[in-house]
């Protein structure tokens, strides 16, 4: 595992700056919520620390690696095999079932699936999602949903989860199951999480909280 750090990164678009020079640092094992009014600038963040983007200035580093200096080719790589990117609305393919959805990016980077059953078939478990794995994503509730692309995201033992709005889209109860749930994976496989919300009662979910506004950290509590 290894820690993340972000070094004055700053990104514009259209003339407008929209991140303004941030630093900090995400411990190994941390669950780091960051949170701020829409338009603040924290998706575009963690859409640079997930190497969904790049940064105009500054670095991020993973680790041992700055991914803000690998190509196209190797960031593709590192999002499949090392980080876990995890979407508001759920990214699953329609006309796949839950198992195959969760072997996808195992099956782009041209590995064997045997090798990942086994860690396939206890995180199913541990999601409660077993009675599901052979049913398509329209016959599931929306926290089902989510927690198959939290599943798939952890399949290949990411060093880091980036979440992007993961209650978004759900009502107040499933939101709780999935927070906690969350939660528990941080502590049980001790995997960094960094996700990004609008609610303060998610935030309150992670082991620290920063508060972007205008692009510029306002606290970090």
């Amino acid at each position: 595992m290894a820690d993340i750090i972000v070094s004055n990164v700053k990104k514009s678009f259209d003339g407008r700056e929209i991140l303004h020079s941030l630093s900090f640092t995400v411990k190994s094992g941390e669950f780091l919520s960051v949170t701020g009014e829409s338009g603040s600038g924290k998706s575009t963040l963690l859409g640079i620390m997930g190497g969904v983007m790049r940064p105009d200035e500054g670095s991020v580093r993973i680790g041992e690696t700055e991914i803000t200096a690998l190509s196209e080719k190797e960031l593709a790589k590192m999002r499949r095999t090392k980080i876990g990117y995890v979407y508001q609305f759920f990214n699953l393919i329609p006309t796949m079932t839950v198992w195959d959805n969760v072997f996808l990016p195992i099956r782009l980077d041209g590995k064997k699936t045997a090798a990942y059953e086994a860690r396939a078939e206890e995180l199913l478990s541990f999601m409660k999602l077993d009675a599901v794995k052979d049913s398509y994503p329209a016959t599931l509730s929306g926290g089902e949903q989510q927690r198959v692309a939290v599943l798939r995201a952890l399949l290949y033992s990411p060093e880091v989860i980036f979440l992007d709005e993961p209650t978004g889209n759900l009502d107040s109860e499933n939101a709780k199951n999935v927070l906690e749930l969350l939660a528990e994976l941080n502590k049980k496989y001790g995997v960094t999480i960094v996700q990004v919300t609008h609610s303060e009662i998610g935030a309150g979910y992670g082991d620290r909280v920063i508060t972007i506004k205008d692009g510029r950290i306002e606290k970090c509590l």
